[in-house]
């Protein structure tokens, strides 16, 4: 009786059989540990998605799909699986760190592999290799992550404008939309009129194809339903998960401008401008049951109002836009003009010092349509210059603060700036000095909507405008002494 070689230890060695048995097994555990892979990238962008957004990087209406546009992807729209719960704070619970089970490999045969039986050695450690790199990335980027929800729902907490127009961009992103429809967007808030105003890029109607079903192009007559079909929705769904965030009731009314870029089909010039705007009760957007409604007729029921033609494409005049009208604007002055190549800004006269800052953001901002108003001096509005960015995307208002002073600035002017941008529904407000802020006002303004500008950054802003001036807090100080002695 043959009996089989033994190796060391006493067990036989493995029969080809069994290596074959062996490759295929390893072949399927390094495949199982792909798909942890796979899982992990996914999560892994999706977390890096959520980083972005709460830093206000991500500005695109909902994540993207596949290209193709079709009926049944505008149906899905308004579904309730795709704008219903969750909505507000939900949306920011504390991401969970994933419990992969991972696979274990398979007991390797006792002795050597013959040749003719490939088990593409290094590849199974490979794979074990990238799960564990890619397992503490994964980590490392999830607290992050749950260190900006933390703060952000601080932020909410503490009325921030800033961090209650992010909570509208996490309802808007997190929701899945075919590419072709993944637009930029922005809300702003009207503290003041209690008005949430949602701006939506809507693409231009020539650059897609639209299909009536997949695969299956669409004719002229049920291209412009599906047009308009999309134009609607869209409208509909930004004012919905606009509504549905208001967990701070913030805001009564909701009104959405549609706005898109598109080409003269007459002479080929391109153009720009709102296309479709509506604006309703929050508690009339939130009682409808949007899965249900025919888009137009919904939009027409708001008393909404849009291009007269999809293929001769109009503006038309939004029914809410920023109010830009203010009482207080007084007339502009030049005082760069008449000033000394090298005056000291700290000894110049404090309303003219208003001037100069005003005629500094419009240097910088001008050429983007913005404009820098002064206003009149007042002791309770807290408002120097009123800055107004007429994008229909990433503007809004900005309120300026000019401090002309000799000292540091105290915390407390800190603190008013900060309750003057809530009061008066700003997105910013921007605190200028030709001195300096103790640690107490940069502690304040972390993580709000708060810029503060010293002495050497505003020289530095005024020198890439050509201008010289400098600041002298010791001579102004003289100065202002020698006056008050005469």
């Amino acid at each position: 009786m043959s009996e089989r070689l033994t190796v060391a230890g006493g067990n036989p060695p493995a029969s080809p059989a069994e290596w074959q048995e062996y490759a295929l097994s390893l072949r399927s555990y390094v495949q199982r540990v792909q798909r942890v892979i796979a899982d992990q990238n996914q999560l892994y962008a999706y977390v890096g998605m959520v980083c972005r957004l709460i830093d206000g990087e991500q500005r695109l209406f909902g994540l993207s799909s596949d290209d193709q546009l079709d009926m049944d992807d505008l149906k899905a729209l308004l579904s309730s699986s795709s704008i219903g719960p969750p909505h507000g704070l939900d949306l920011l619970r504390p991401i969970a760190k994933p419990l992969y089970e991972f696979p274990n490999p398979p007991s390797r045969p006792h002795g050597t592999c013959p040749d003719q039986i490939d088990l593409q050695d290094g590849l199974s450690d490979e794979v074990e290799r990238q799960v564990r790199d890619l397992g503490v990335q994964l980590d490392d980027r999830i607290t992050k992550a749950n260190e900006q929800i933390t703060n952000l729902r601080r932020g909410i907490a503490a009325n921030d404008p800033e961090a209650i127009r992010r909570l509208m961009s996490v309802s808007h992103v997190h929701r899945t939309l075919p590419a072709c429809l993944a637009q930029a967007f922005d809300v702003d808030i009207d503290f003041s009129a209690r008005v949430a105003l949602c701006a939506v890029e809507i693409p231009d109607f020539a650059s897609f194809q639209i299909f009536k079903r997949r695969n299956a192009a669409a004719s002229a007559t049920e291209g412009r339903r599906i047009l308009e079909t999309m134009l609607y929705s869209l409208c509909l769904r930004a004012a919905h998960l606009v509504a549905s965030s208001d967990v701070g009731d913030w805001f009564d009314t909701v009104a959405v401008n549609a706005w898109q870029s598109w080409r003269d089909r007459a002479t080929g010039a391109p153009c720009e401008g709102i296309i479709a705007s509506l604006q309703s009760s929050k508690n009339e957007i939130l009682h409808l049951h949007l899965d249900q409604v025919d888009p137009k007729a919904c939009f027409r029921h708001l008393k909404g109002i849009s291009t007269p033609s999809l293929e001769q494409v109009a503006p038309v005049r939004p029914i809410f836009i920023l109010n830009k009208a203010d009482h207080r604007i007084i007339e502009d002055k030049n005082v760069a003009e008449h000033m000394e190549p090298e005056a000291n800004l700290a000894a110049m006269p404090w309303d003219d010092f208003e001037h100069l800052v005003r005629q500094l953001f419009e240097w910088e901002f001008g050429q983007h349509g913005v404009e820098v108003k002064v206003t009149r001096a007042s002791r309770d509005r807290g408002v120097d210059a009123i800055m107004f960015d007429p994008d229909p995307l990433r503007g809004g208002k900005y309120v300026l603060q000019a401090k002309r002073y000799t000292r540091p600035v105290d915390v407390a002017a800190v603190r008013d700036l900060y309750g003057t941008v809530v009061n008066e529904g700003a997105n910013r407000g921007i605190l200028v000095t030709t001195s300096s802020y103790g640690p107490d006002s940069y502690e304040f303004a972390k993580n709000k909507p708060i810029s503060l500008v010293d002495g050497p950054n505003l020289i530095a802003m005024l020198k890439r405008h050509g201008r010289g001036f400098r600041i002298d807090l010791a001579e102004a100080r003289r100065l202002d002494a020698e006056g008050k002695a005469m």
